[in-house]
Formats: C-alpha cells, structure tokens, sequence
C-alpha cells in the first residue's frame, strides 16, 4: 500500500515537472521567434545619476501602406515629476520624432514611436536627450540587423 501511495504521488510530481517545462519551452521558443524578431536594447545612467533604456525592434504593425516599421522606446527615469527635456528620435540619421519639451511624470519620461524602414537594411536608431536647464544629457543608440524575411513586408 505504501508503495502504491508513493508511487501515485511521484507520477503526478513528473506529470507536474513535465507539463511546467513544457510550458516554459513553449513560451520561451514563442519569444525567439517572433516574426520580425527580438528587441535590441541599451541602458545606462547620467552623470547627476538618473537612469535611463533605449529599446528598437522591427514589427509588422506600421499603416497598411507600409507596414514594416522599427519601434523605438526610450524611458527616462527621473522619479521626480516636472522635469522638461527635449528628446529627439533618428534612425540612420534622419529624425522621425521631436519632442523639445518632454515635462515628466512623477515615473519619468516614456516615449515610443514607430518609423517606415525598408527591407534589406540595418538600421541605426539612435536618441539625443537634454534636460532643459543642460543638468544632463543622454545620447544613446542601438543598431538593428536587417529584418528577416519572415517579418511581413
């Protein structure tokens, strides 16, 4: 009877085991690949000590006309609310998105906005980032392999 018993709790222990690992690896090979593939990011921290992330990956969500875009997301975390920065997106150089007074949160500052790339080339999406009164500044920049051809065009 004793082994009958510990024999039923061990089988539902591997089935518990085998069924949480199989969920983990279906969830984890999901993430790797997604169809335009994974973020690229970068982070760090100004000279007054505020710290700040840069993210940019490629998605296929852009207006119908040219759907493949690179997102950028740039977080500063200022926890203290009012602060004005001016915040200014490129990609390869060219600027996509403006902001010359970004008035934080008592979080910080999030900015995310989409821009049209084209297929077959990497891109260089870059943030330049300035507290108004010059106190900080952030420069920050992540480079994105071309999209991969599973990502919709």
């Amino acid at each position: 009877m004793r082994t009958r018993v510990s024999a039923v709790v061990l089988t539902g222990v591997a089935a518990l085991l085998t069924t949480t690992a199989l969920t983990g690896i279906g969830s984890a090979a999901q993430a790797k690949d997604r169809p335009c593939g994974r973020p690229v990011s970068t982070s760090g921290t100004t000279a007054l000590g505020t710290t700040w992330t840069l993210k940019s990956m490629y998605d296929d969500d852009g207006p119908a006309a040219h759907p493949l875009v690179a997102g950028e997301e740039f977080e500063i975390n200022t926890q203290v609310a009012g602060q004005h920065w001016a915040v200014t997106f490129s990609d390869n150089g060219t600027i996509f998105f403006n902001n010359p007074d970004d008035v934080s949160t008592p979080t910080g500052i999030r900015e995310v906005h989409p821009n049209p790339v084209n297929r077959g080339q990497s891109n260089h999406m870059a943030v330049h980032a300035v507290r108004s009164d010059g106190a900080e500044v952030i420069d920050a920049a992540v480079d994105l392999a071309p999209p991969p051809p599973r990502c919709a065009a």
